[in-house]
């Protein structure tokens, strides 16, 4: 439903004064700012008729209003002005990436940090899933007796480790020759396609011709699923302290344990993967379980490919208009470091 001309810049200086203030905002407040000069009567039966409809709310009977969820995505979605970033404060962003660690898994982390640092909530990346990392080699190192250091490595130069326990010991030459073994046959595939590779070479008895190569492709498997994907990075939730709508603790340890968790948002940012552009989740749009939560994500991409989700978690009082040029800048940055490391 559209709002008339004026009812609409009722609904948006009252918003802005909320999502400065985080108070109830009463008519005499409007009326002073309002342009048109509206009495504070006028101001006020106009919020009275924008609460009957929907768009706002009163936490107590002598207090102002607050805009709901619908109101916030009226806003959002009508109201609002998305302003371009300028050069300067795109220039601190950079300036914050420079010197950061190499590696797509260190820029991540980094990605995350400068997300919440910048804009003062939590930051959050989801990492490629499976079908979205290349491999690159593997390798296995004797690490001790029947224990091996199995190493992952990714196109973007992503190591993971971990130790696989066997059976028996191995010469150099036996490790040489699985590890050339394993390279030949994963060259060019995905994590996706080299674990189903994995599996299927298992259950082919083929592989019983050479026990060696069999051996192989079992420590392959083990260490192939044990390299972690899809992972989410939070950081700075420290910030959401400082929001009053999570003043009571319960109210923030519940917020924080729902990050902790991640289950629901990682659901959330998977839909964003195939999208382009800023999305905005207001509200119980987000999926976290608890009120008053936001997120505002846009895609990375590597190559032109979309391959993960960044964006900020916050109250639904976030100062969008700031918030959406950030992480819609950062997840075009992201995106050129990470073809350059590529």
């Amino acid at each position: 439903m559209t709002l008339s001309s004026r009812d609409g810049d009722i609904l948006e200086l009252l918003i802005a004064d909320y999502i400065a203030s985080a108070q109830p905002v009463g008519s005499r407040t409007i009326a002073k700012r309002y342009s048109a000069r509206l009495s504070a009567a006028t101001v006020r039966n106009v919020m009275a008729d924008l609460t009957e409809r929907g768009y706002l709310q009163q936490p107590h009977t002598s207090a102002g209003r607050i805009p709901t969820e619908r109101a916030m995505r009226y806003y959002v979605d009508t109201l609002m002005n998305v302003r371009e970033l300028d050069e300067h404060e795109r220039d601190i962003i950079r300036e914050r990436f420079d010197g950061a660690d190499t590696g797509l898994d260190k820029i991540l982390r980094r990605t995350s940090s400068i997300l919440s640092t910048i804009s003062h909530y939590a930051g959050i990346v989801t990492c490629p899933h499976a079908d979205q990392i290349a491999f690159k080699h593997i390798e296995f190192l004797p690490l001790a007796r029947k224990r091996l250091l199995g190493i992952f490595v990714d196109q973007s130069g992503t190591v993971q480790n971990t130790i696989i326990e066997v059976d028996s010991e191995f010469t150099y030459p036996e490790l040489e020759r699985i590890n050339n073994y394993i390279a030949r046959t994963f060259v060019g595939l995905t994590l996706s396609e080299a674990r189903a590779k994995s599996k299927r070479e298992l259950e082919n008895e083929q592989t019983d011709y050479d026990k060696l190569l069999a051996r192989a492709m079992m420590m392959s498997h083990e260490l192939l699923n044990s390299v972690t994907d899809g992972e989410v990075v939070v950081e700075g939730e420290r910030h959401l302290m400082d929001a009053p709508e999570f003043a009571e603790v319960d109210t923030l340890k519940e917020l924080l344990n729902a990050l902790e968790e991640k289950h629901q948002i990682v659901k959330l940012l998977d839909q964003c993967d195939g999208n382009d552009g800023v999305k905005i989740f207001i509200g119980t749009e987000s999926s976290v379980p608890v009120e008053g939560v936001s997120l505002v994500t846009a895609p990375y991409r590597r190559s032109g490919r979309i391959i993960g989700t960044l964006g900020v978690v916050g109250p639904t009082r976030m100062d969008y208009s700031r918030v959406i040029p950030v992480v819609d800048f950062t997840a075009k940055l992201v995106g050129d470091l990470i073809d350059v490391e590529g």
